[in-house]
């Protein structure tokens, strides 16, 4: 009887403490879901996989060519003609300038970019006693082929000029020669041109090269023919199929003595798709089927390469210190990148690789004249042999 009444006691002395605890705890707070607004948002569950990569934007051809434009091709020619590059004299400050303006543009494309540098001698001190050096460089940038790695397309342009003369200075005054028309022209039309195809994905290795020291012999371009970078696993020059250079084109419908663009019959594969260009450029119909020396073209069709040079004609100005931005035809140098752009490209994925007219070579000369005879100069420095 005692036992009983202890368990029910117990029992009693337990009800009464479960109620006691139930009714003297706090509540529980409610959980708010919501993040405060001013911390990170977090999401109610995480996504099972990542979002994909996004694939790089694939450009059309007319897209990629209408990429070249005006605005680029003005602003870049003022800097190279500018007084701060003090005429862009090879082994100079203002040709060093000039060099990494165009190599930050390349890389700034997304290319493959380098210098190639090679000895010079000290030329044209100028009034500033520049200490300079005795070397330069030519810039490369390159896109790879996406089927014919080993074929080598060159669209070229010398970037120097002669600094502030007066050795090679038709004027003979000791004067900044700004080198507008020769050649920031095609440097910058190349420039445009390295901006489309960096768009696009050749067949063909394309290579972009902005040569120094052509005005003291086209010594950038013959230098790379003797060292040549490409391909990359085995250099060689015999593997570059086509060569386009630029020297002077600033002056479309304005260039006295000669106005006109060779292609040479250096291959009857480059002369057709002329023709076929020819339809669409009315600017472009003189183009004759015969080149000539005088720039830095020459070098690789006495390697026997396929070439084609555009240029616009020789002007009162050439070689002087009136040599300035104001007077291009800003227009002209950008229907002439286009055509350049568009020839190079047909080669670049041709089904055909160009070939080379072995039947009718005829050496080019070295001479620096951009194929002007006519056009005097004071003195024979622009006379270069065949050799070197």
């Amino acid at each position: 009887m005692n036992n009983k009444i202890i368990l029910i006691f117990g029992l009693m002395v337990a009800i009464i403490l479960l109620y006691v605890y139930k009714t003297s705890s706090p509540p529980h707070p409610q959980v708010n879901n919501v993040a405060p607004q001013n911390g990170p948002q977090f999401p109610d569950s995480w996504p099972n996989n990542p979002p994909e990569e996004q694939p790089p934007k694939e450009f059309t051809f007319a897209e990629a060519l209408n990429s070249i434009n005006l605005q680029d091709i003005k602003s870049n020619l003022e800097y190279l003609a500018s007084e701060k590059l003090e005429g862009r004299m090879s082994g100079k400050k203002g040709n060093i300038l000039a060099a990494q303006m165009i190599y930050d543009k390349f890389k700034s494309y997304g290319l493959n970019v380098e210098y190639q540098k090679f000895r010079i001698s000290r030329m044209n001190p100028g009034p500033h006693n520049e200490t300079g050096d005795d070397f330069t460089q030519n810039i490369i940038a390159w896109i790879e082929g996406s089927e014919l790695p080993n074929e080598i397309v060159v669209i070229g342009a010398h970037m120097d000029h002669i600094g502030y003369g007066p050795r090679m200075s038709r004027s003979g005054r000791i004067a900044i020669h700004p080198g507008a028309d020769d050649n920031a022209s095609g440097t910058v039309a190349l420039l445009e041109i390295a901006k489309a195809f960096s768009k696009l994905k050749p067949k063909r290795t394309v290579v972009f090269q902005a040569y120094s020291a052509e005005e003291m012999g086209l010594i950038g371009s013959r230098f790379y023919c003797d060292h040549p970078l490409f391909p990359k696993e085995n250099p060689n020059i015999r593997n570059h199929i086509f060569m386009l250079n630029m020297d002077m084109v600033g002056y479309l419908g304005k260039g006295q003595h000669f106005a006109g663009f060779y292609s040479g019959d250096s291959s009857p594969d480059v002369g057709r798709l002329i023709d076929e260009l020819n339809a669409k450029y009315s600017f472009a119909r003189r183009v004759t089927s015969r080149g000539s020396g005088g720039s830095d073209h020459a070098c690789f069709y006495n390697k026997r390469v396929p070439v084609a040079f555009l240029h616009t004609g020789s002007h009162p100005y050439y070689h002087t210190p009136e040599d300035t931005a104001d007077k291009i035809n800003y227009q002209g140098i950008e229907q002439i990148a286009r055509y350049a752009f568009e020839l190079s490209w047909r080669v670049a994925n041709d089904p055909y690789t160009v070939r080379f007219n072995h039947a009718e070579f005829e050496p080019m000369p070295y001479t620096h004249d951009h194929g002007h005879p006519e056009v005097p100069f004071p003195h024979s420095y622009h006379q270069h042999p065949h050799e070197h």
